[in-house]
């Protein structure tokens, strides 16, 4: 009987020995060779799958990307039930995910963070990274929706979206909004444009050795308490 091999698992292999490459060695590290010592096979095998190293690298975003996604709760919406604790759970576990908790975490943020720097000279790259960062965004925002409701979260979000309006690109603020959809909009782009920021900037003050996982979440969850109040 032949043998059944599982083509889409070698390539993943391969993928985590990039990543153990970058991670001690920087992208600049990578080779055929480094990668295929770090898997255990041969250079043959790593170009078997992956014909030239920009491609293998490629790759290695693409998968951690897809690593790091926060998992999507389609159940919770805005028409489900705003306000249930299962939408506010899901809210709050889409903020956490910011956090590298744990060791491999700290590893995959670390190669994570090695990836955006070189998006600055890499366009393939940068193309990655935005998409992701389109996609948890527009995701944020239907878990803050359903977390708050679109009438608490036109005065939660308020001062927050005028602050956001340029960065966001929006032409009109809360004050400015010609209907309350418009100012539901752009508070709940506003507010989950910060918390993302500030996800981000923990996470970095985490990795540093600045702040603990546990004191970053704090922070997350006093932002979270506040718009629970409102």
């Amino acid at each position: 009987m032949p043998k059944i091999v599982d083509h889409a698992q070698r390539r993943t292999e391969i993928v985590y020995a990039l990543w153990q490459v970058i991670y001690l060695k920087g992208i600049d590290g990578v080779s055929f060779r480094s990668v295929a010592e770090a898997a255990g096979i041969s250079v043959g095998r790593v170009q078997h799958y992956f014909p030239s190293r920009s491609e293998l690298i490629l790759e290695g975003c693409r998968q951690i990307v897809q690593s790091a996604e926060v998992a999507d709760p389609e159940d919770v919406d805005a028409s489900s039930d705003p306000g249930s604790v299962r939408a506010l759970s899901a809210l709050r576990e889409f903020c956490f995910a910011f956090v590298p908790a744990g060791e491999a975490m700290r590893i995959g943020a670390s190669v994570w963070y090695t990836y955006v720097a070189r998006a600055v000279m890499d366009e393939q790259i940068a193309d990655i990274i935005r998409a992701s960062d389109r996609a948890t965004l527009t995701l944020g925002i239907r878990l803050y929706r359903a977390a708050v409701g679109s009438e608490a979260g036109s005065d939660a979000g308020c001062d927050a979206g005028r602050e956001a309006d340029s960065a966001a690109g929006c032409d009109a603020g809360c004050d400015a909004g010609s209907d309350d959809s418009s100012s539901d909009d752009t508070a709940a782009r506003a507010w989950v444009m910060r918390m993302i920021a500030l996800g981000k900037g923990l996470a970095q003050e985490v990795m540093l050795d600045e702040c603990s996982a546990a004191s970053a979440k704090e922070i997350l969850e006093a932002e979270l308490a506040q718009l629970a109040a409102h």
